[in-house]
């Protein structure tokens, strides 16, 4: 009976070695943080200077301007001095504004008739020139001038300009991230786990 209790109790030191006690050594693979330099590029921005063309009408200046009657006939003038340091063409665009009146038996009828005359005047710098146009009514006697106006479109030039413009370039740069990376480790495990998951 002493026989039989020691020998269970060789068993159960053996099972509690085996089950508990860790005897094998084993590899695992364990994802570990670490530190590296990483390279990326930024778009910066930067100032330069840039010459561009620009197309402007030529100064001019409109002296003076008037209708007037001139035995039956209707004079439209207009005095332009080109003001500029280059020559040019100024086109005078005349806007003439009649109005009539028919009567006949039963209506009365009121109309608004317009005409244009177009001149170009050829200046020198400084130079001043009159844009005229001598009408007759060309029309029956019951129509008569309303009004009159006059526009002006001077020649242009090309004048080289600066400008201030935010232009782009990639600059290289550094910065610290963390990145991961496997690395193989050991456990000691007892016999069983090892048996049992190895």
């Amino acid at each position: 009976m002493k026989k039989a209790g020691i020998i269970i109790g060789i068993i159960a030191a053996i099972a509690l070695v085996i089950c508990l006690v860790p005897l094998k050594e084993v590899a695992y693979t364990a994802m570990v943080d670490y530190e590296d330099m990483e390279t990326y590029y930024e778009d910066e921005p930067y100032e330069v200077t840039e010459i561009y063309t620009e197309t402007v009408p030529l100064d001019y200046e409109v002296v003076e301007s008037e209708q007037y009657i001139e035995g039956a006939t209707s004079v439209f003038s207009v005095v332009v001095r080109n003001e500029d340091n280059i020559a040019g063409a100024f086109t005078v665009d005349f806007s003439i504004m009649y109005g009539c009146t028919f009567i006949a038996p039963g209506y009365i009828q009121v109309a608004s008739i317009p005409f244009s005359h177009e001149e170009e005047l050829h200046l020198g710098p400084n130079d001043t020139r009159t844009g005229t146009y001598s009408a007759d009514n060309p029309y029956p006697a019951n129509c008569g001038l309303d009004s009159w106006d006059y526009d002006i479109t001077p020649a242009t030039k090309e004048l080289e300009r600066e400008r201030t413009v935010i232009k782009y370039h990639q600059v290289e740069k550094q910065r610290t991230v963390i990145k991961q990376r496997p690395e193989t480790r050991y456990k000691r495990v007892t016999l069983l786990d090892y048996l049992l998951h190895y």
